[in-house]
């Protein structure tokens, strides 16, 4: 018979299961199960729902929001955004500081079909790259370091892009890695991953 002991305080308890029967919430048959004192199971072990792992309940982890672009209202207004691409391929979120942490945008885009919202066109709205000196972290009155054709680590790539490794990963094999490096690189230079380094297109 199953067992388990507890030590509280100075001394120790030992519980043992008991046979338990009783109806299925799911597939309504008589069964029995050893269970220890408490609420009583609702479920068989066959319909029992399984626990979810860790891994599966645990979000995963987001950097900090870094814009790259602004979103233009046809009234001049001006809100900072980034894209972030999405399972479809060419379609990018469009993604501002407050729905960063939040969720999923509702507004997408695309390099031919443009903005959209919920699936449909969104007039009066466009999309402008940020200047250099927005994007980067190096300071106004210094010049970036010219690139050379050599391959980079990925520290410095995730440095440059200030973007984490994580990301960097899932999306090196894309299609879109080239115009996604463009759109986070401050001098807008598009990069490639080839046989495990990452190389400017200059």
């Amino acid at each position: 018979m199953p067992s388990q002991t507890f030590i509280v305080r100075a001394h120790s308890r030992t519980i043992y299961t008991k046979p338990l029967t009783f109806v299925c919430g799911k597939c309504q048959q008589m069964t029995t199960r050893e269970c220890y004192p408490g609420n009583p199971p609702k479920y068989c072990l066959k319909c029992s729902p399984k626990r979810k792992k860790a891994s599966e309940t645990q979000k995963q982890e987001r950097g900090m929001f870094n814009a790259t672009h602004h979103l233009v209202a046809s009234s001049g207004k001006k809100t900072e955004v980034c894209l972030e691409q999405t399972p479809q391929p060419g379609w990018y979120w469009v993604r501002t500081a407050l729905d960063w942490f939040a969720g999923e945008s509702i507004i997408q885009f695309h390099q031919e079909k443009g903005l959209h919202s919920q699936g449909t066109p969104l007039s009066g709205y466009s999309l402008e790259v940020l200047a250099v000196q927005n994007v980067t972290e190096a300071p106004p009155s210094k010049a970036l370091p010219a690139l050379a054709v050599r391959p980079y680590k990925v520290k410095e790539v995730c440095q440059r892009f200030r973007c984490s490794d994580k990301v960097l990963k899932r999306l090196r094999t894309t299609p879109e890695f080239a115009d996604w490096t463009k759109s986070r690189d401050p001098e807008g230079i598009a990069w490639e991953w080839k046989e495990g380094k990452y190389f400017p297109l200059i």
